[in-house]
């Protein structure tokens, strides 16, 4: 799904393949807090007064995860339910409110770390993206695998919120032919080792053979090659740790020689932030991958009070 639209965003949540993974997370993450466990619970008597959860942001930034925050109170306790909430890509400001959920108060104060855990960990990533988003000039900026472990839908669902989109899912979704795929390539083939044109159209063949309907995406250092993957029209061309200038005369001179650009996808990465996106986006490529979004986001700050339960008026 690497659509970011606001509906395909909140479909997301009901998704079979989401609810077992987002149940499993919530599961783990309540376990290991112990959250059922909560020394504290002794305190309050009677056990059963309920309260008024109010998640709310401390800066502005982009929300992702109401969804989730909403699941850990739920899976915690029944007798939790969810009033209020914002979607996922919806701006926030400083005093927005995320969430609302009645129940009872130790509840409450069990589930609030692991549900601010995870609404801070992808609003960071969501806001993170929208920071890349806003500077790209219409170019796509998409995530990487640079994931942590077992929430990988969970980082690319916060991508989407923030504007991007997604890359592969997996390394069954289409074949990237990375540096250490070369480099091995030329090991065990020498002929290819100093012939960038003939070791491609070499990639190329056999991926082919084994596939044809799946993407081909290889990733390039230099211009030997760059140029390699436009003559055999790879499919996406992997431009990584080049300066936008050099990336820019590169393009140029392709066109000068003829080469159709059309028929592949030209993406940068490496290292590209948020001062550097701009100049990779007016170089010419057509998407921008950013492992950063996902893997060095700051949380956004969020924060959970407990009020007391308004009396009924009726």
């Amino acid at each position: 799904m690497a659509s970011h639209d606001r509906t395909d965003l909140d479909r997301f949540w009901t998704l079979k393949e989401t609810l077992l993974p987002l149940e499993h997370w919530i599961c783990t993450a309540l376990e290991e807090d112990r959250a059922r466990d909560d020394g504290t619970m002794v305190l309050f008597d009677p056990p059963v007064v309920r309260g008024r959860a109010v998640v709310s942001s401390r800066q502005p930034g982009v929300v992702c995860g109401t969804a989730a925050m909403a699941a850990v109170f739920e899976q915690l306790d029944a007798d939790c339910q969810v009033i209020e909430r914002l979607s996922d890509g919806h701006p926030v400001v400083v005093g927005s409110v995320l969430l609302v959920v009645d129940g009872p108060l130790v509840s409450l104060l069990a589930g609030e770390r692991t549900a601010l855990n995870i609404g801070s960990h992808l609003s960071g990533i969501a806001t993170r993206t929208e920071a890349l988003v806003s500077r790209s000039h219409g170019v796509q900026i998409l995530d990487t695998r640079k994931t942590l472990p077992g929430i990988r839908i969970f980082q690319k669902q916060a991508v989407r919120s923030g504007g991007g989109v997604s890359h592969r899912g997996d390394l069954a979704q289409f074949p990237m032919v990375k540096e250490n795929h070369r480099e091995w390539l030329q090991r065990l083939n020498p002929q290819l080792a100093d012939d960038p044109a003939a070791e491609v159209a070499f990639i190329v063949s056999r991926l082919r053979q084994a596939e044809e309907s799946r993407p081909i995406a290889i990733e390039v250092e230099d211009e030997i090659s760059f140029r390699a993957c436009l003559e055999q029209r790879v499919d996406i061309i992997l431009v990584d740790n080049t300066s936008p200038e050099l990336l820019s005369d590169w393009i140029q001179a392709a066109r000068e020689a003829g080469l159709s650009l059309e028929t592949s996808a030209i993406e940068a990465s490496g290292g590209i932030d948020e001062e550097s996106v701009s100049g990779h986006a007016a170089a010419g490529v057509s998407r921008i991958s950013c492992g950063a979004i996902t893997h060095s986001a700051a949380a956004l700050d969020l924060t959970l009070r407990i009020d007391p339960v308004p009396r009924s008026t009726g």
